[in-house]
């Protein structure tokens, strides 16, 4: 029997958070049957919704943010953290993206970044100070030109963590060339990719698209992305006379800016001319059902990592705006290199010109994605196996 134990994400609220655990259970599935255990720790409490589909432990500590203080290292909670990394064979990290310019530009200095890495992995730490296996699990790295993302992710993958795994090329170029990481960097799909579906509900007149609050932070194109989407919408109804479903990916109530408030600016625009799109309960739904939903549209266009990942996963032909080398790596791993858009390149012409040829082309996409799939699978086994063996 080996004990698992994964942190590193927050599953409420989150669709990538969720897909990325089911990913993890498929893989210990295939690799252990029922010969493991897995207990997820998340250091914010969490509903009931968000953990209802999972059948392993998912149990909250209080250690994040204000709840660290001198009388936590003292309290019962420390103490049973430490007893469960003590019983456990590996305690792997899940954040799916990690030392990149995009979200962290601070100067360096060597204690900010010291701080700043063993906050972000105290897990990590503790399992590490006990003599555990660590595991960096597949993310993405970067771009990582600034020197405290370099020196950041130098020092993670040296002092922190035995075995480190990429989900791009470039990620794992960025890990080297840049950051000088000396270790074997191994390659591998989103491990979401392995996620489970159901896609008894295919509905070949219902057009998914998948709303982004992220995208806006990191848009640089020629028109704004609400725009961009809302036209594109009008366009598909217009011309081809087919039901759209917009897709809430991140929806947290703590903000008045996440997917939901997106995807109500831009049904509120479309409203106006007598066009009507659903919006999909994301908040109140199952991370297996949300990629099911995603799963039974004829196709999807997607502006959140996650949501591609589980349209390509269950065959479903994706058009992505992207705005990281995520996204071009992933759609190149199922062969669909020329359904993707950077955020530099996107116009509401050229979104609408894309996904014409898009819609027409879609029957020979489901079918390189499906020729593709087995591909991606034993791909995310293969590293799965050095990840995750004792």
């Amino acid at each position: 029997m080996i004990k698992i134990l994964a942190t590193g994400v927050k599953i409420e609220d989150n669709f990538g958070s969720p897909c990325i655990l089911h990913g993890l259970q498929e893989i210990l599935n295939e690799l252990y049957g029922n010969q493991y255990e897995l207990v997820y720790y998340q250091t914010t409490p969490f509903n009931e919704i968000s953990s209802c589909d999972f059948n392993f432990k998912v149990k909250y500590i209080p250690f994040s943010g204000k709840e660290i203080t001198l009388s936590f290292f003292t309290s019962k909670d420390l103490r049973v953290l430490i007893h469960e990394i003590k019983s456990s064979d590996i305690v792997v990290d899940l954040l799916g993206i990690c030392f990149s310019d995009n979200f962290d530009r601070k100067r360096y200095s060597y204690f900010k970044m010291l701080i700043q890495v063993i906050y972000l992995y105290r897990f990590i730490v503790l399992a590490k100070l006990c003599g555990k296996k660590t595991v960096k699990n597949t993310c993405s790295f970067g771009p990582m030109k600034c020197k405290i993302n370099q020196k950041s992710a130098a020092f993670a993958c040296k002092h922190l963590f035995n075995v480190v795994s990429a989900r791009e090329i470039k990620s794992r170029e960025a890990l080297v060339n840049d950051a000088k990481v000396g270790k074997k960097i191994f390659l591998s799909p989103d491990i979401a990719n392995v996620m489970n579906y159901s896609r008894d509900n295919l509905n070949k007149n219902l057009v998914g698209v998948s709303t982004s609050h992220q995208i806006i932070r990191q848009w640089d194109g020629p028109e704004n992305y609400v725009d961009c989407i809302t036209n594109l919408c009008r366009h598909i109804s217009k011309k081809y006379n087919i039901s759209i479903i917009l897709i809430p990916n991140e929806v947290q109530k703590m903000t008045d800016f996440n997917d939901i408030s997106v995807s109500l600016e831009i049904k509120d625009k479309l409203e106006i001319e007598g066009i009507n799109v659903e919006i999909t309960d994301s908040a109140h739904i199952s991370s297996n059902a949300l990629k099911n939903i995603i799963a039974s549209c004829e196709v999807i266009i997607a502006s959140r990592y996650h949501s591609c990942v589980a349209a390509l996963s269950s065959g479903t032909p994706t058009l992505v705006i992207g705005w990281h080398y995520k996204y071009e790596e992933l759609l190149h791993w199922y062969g669909q290199d020329e359904w993707g858009i950077p955020t530099s390149e996107c116009s509401s012409d050229k979104l609408i010109s894309t996904f014409d040829s898009f819609w027409e082309n879609r029957f020979e996409s489901k079918k390189v994605i499906a020729e593709k799939l087995p591909e991606v699978r034993r791909a995310v086994l293969e590293t799965g196996k050095i990840l995750f063996s004792k």
